[in-house]
């Protein structure tokens, strides 16, 4: 058994507009790191946590939540809205879908760790060299990334 269905049949509910209630009737949950709702209980006697999210998922759409290759989405892709209108099960893909193009563009450019001087050094060096791998060593950085920060990372930096 998950844990979703274990929290649903001991009790813990997600209302229609996304609260989290808990088993003295009363609005509980908390942020985690991630940015999502949660709230922790045990299962024989080990502390566990379950999304909020996840829950109304459960609510929502039973047993399907658990089938290989989904995943529970929220529409407008505000983690923080639980809502029963806002979640909905789907693939990966789907759930990328929902994340509007230009916040797309601000994930990509927020992964990027490397200033923009520098990536145009390297495009520089490899107009000399020709060579990712031989820049990847130069700089302690694999050829796949030195590869991607020469032809890609300009469609971001301005995001």
């Amino acid at each position: 058994m998950n844990k979703e269905q274990i929290a649903y049949e001991k009790g813990y509910r997600v209302t229609k507009d996304g609260q989290l209630i808990g088993l003295s009737n009363k609005v509980i949950g908390c942020v985690n790191s991630a940015g999502y709702e949660h709230t922790g209980f045990k299962i024989n006697k080990k502390y566990t946590f379950i999304s909020t999210h996840r829950l109304q998922a459960y609510q929502k759409y039973g047993d399907k939540l658990f089938k290989d290759g989904i995943v529970v989405r929220h529409l407008n892709s505000n983690p923080l809205d639980n809502s029963f209108n806002n979640i909905s099960i789907g693939t990966q893909k789907d759930n990328y879908r929902d994340i509007p193009k230009e916040n797309k563009k601000k994930m990509v450019y927020n992964q990027i760790k490397y200033p923009k001087e520098f990536v145009l050094k390297l495009k520089e060096e490899y107009k000399e060299i020709k060579n990712y791998n031989e820049l990847g060593r130069k700089y302690n950085i694999s050829a796949s990334t030195i590869r991607y920060l020469i032809n890609k990372w300009k469609l971001f930096k301005d995001a």
